[in-house]
């Protein structure tokens, strides 16, 4: 006979039964048999050792955690998917960067070909973006098209390897390449819009604007920046962006905290798809990894230019708690 409920026998029998099924895994037939209780009544205990939080059931592996980020990410932001990395500890702040684009790559890599976008495609350039190209397993899509989003032509010795992502992303889906033959950022608006209408750069930014999937990395204005290394913008310019608050770029177009380009001068000499064209694309991914990139993040989800991020944990902690 099952004692009365909240006596200390009945406690008792909860907890000797919650002990025999979770840590000896018997069977509840098992229990039954040995307590003389019928398997209905050892499971109808065993919900109650629950309810009344005696027996707590965790889910524990690492892994959880990243996934409850995730879902916070979507619920909170209206995002239609987010990617965490888990990131294992570096010995510099190199190494760990390293680590947080090779694990975020994997996840973004692992999405798409899950996702299997079709159609046009456009892809940004940058080192993130390279790592990304390198994990696309062979057939991961049928896309018909891969095209360049920005410019990426380099004005110094340094190379952007947008080739690379553009041939990488189209070898492994069988479909056509198209880049973009002109800097990301130029001297002045009238050579942007000289160079925007010829007619080879005007076609492939037309191309970029049909495509309905957009794949792109979340930049910062830092001393090792590809806009700075490529000499897209020099030292001066790269300290005023950080002195007008930029938070970082998407596709080369620079954002404060808000979402708003911050200086709209130097938005009009880039070349390339606008962030407005760019909100219109039912997927758009946008990829963040490493050390500070949690601003931009949060400034592209505040543009609206973000359906999916790919991150690592430290930058969906630091959007989670400044979002």
């Amino acid at each position: 006979m099952v004692a009365k409920r909240g006596s200390p026998g009945d406690v008792r029998l909860l907890v000797r039964i919650a002990q025999l099924y979770y840590r000896m895994h018997l069977s509840q037939a098992q229990i039954g048999e040995q307590l003389g209780l019928s398997r209905f009544a050892v499971g109808r205990l065993l919900d109650r050792a629950l309810d009344e939080s005696i027996v707590r059931i965790e889910v524990v592996h690492p892994a959880a955690r990243l996934v409850d980020l995730e879902d916070r990410l979507v619920e909170r932001f209206g995002l239609a998917a987010a990617l965490v990395a888990d990131v294992p500890a570096a010995a510099s702040s190199e190494a760990a960067d390293d680590l947080a684009r090779d694990a975020v790559a994997e996840l973004a890599a692992d999405f798409l070909a899950q996702r299997r976008p079709t159609g046009v495609i456009g892809v940004s350039w940058g080192r993130t973006m390279l790592a990304v190209a390198r994990r696309l397993p062979q057939g991961w899509t049928s896309a018909a098209a891969v095209v360049q989003l920005n410019g990426a032509a380099s004005r110094s010795n340094q190379p952007t390897r947008v080739g690379e992502i553009l041939e990488r992303f189209a070898s492994t889906s069988g479909a056509s390449f198209h880049g973009i033959a002109a800097p990301a950022i130029v001297g002045s608006a009238a050579l942007r819009d000289a160079l925007v209408n010829d007619p080879a750069i005007r076609e492939t930014i037309d191309l970029a604007r049909s495509a309905t999937s957009a794949v792109f990395g979340l930049g910062i204005p830092a001393a090792d920046s590809p806009h700075l290394a490529s000499g897209f913008v020099d030292e001066a310019e790269q300290a005023r962006l950080r002195s007008m608050g930029a938070a970082g770029d998407v596709i080369g177009r620079f954002l404060d905290d808000n979402g708003v380009i911050v200086w709209p001068e130097l938005d009009a000499r880039t070349v390339g798809l606008s962030l407005a064209d760019l909100a219109q694309k039912p997927l758009r991914m946008g990829i963040a990894a490493g050390a500070g990139r949690g601003p931009i993040a949060l400034a592209a989800i505040r543009a609206g230019i973000l359906s999916v991020i790919a991150c690592d944990e430290s930058t969906a902690e630091w959007v989670l708690v400044h979002g």
